[in-house]
């Protein structure tokens, strides 16, 4: 039996389409530069409600 891993990507098409986009992404370091936060906060309550 074929073990099935998930992936983002489904094909190599997809896989050197995402890449291009992740080149053009901007790094934690300059979306701190920028002023902004890199991650959405996640607070504690909602990963309590959903555990839940």
């Amino acid at each position: 039996m074929k073990k099935v891993v998930n992936t983002m990507v489904r094909n190599q098409k997809d896989l050197e389409e995402q890449s291009k986009m992740m080149e053009k992404m901007q790094t934690n370091k300059q979306v701190k530069e920028d002023g902004k936060i890199p991650d959405p906060i996640q607070y504690e309550t909602n990963s309590k409600e959903s555990s839940q």
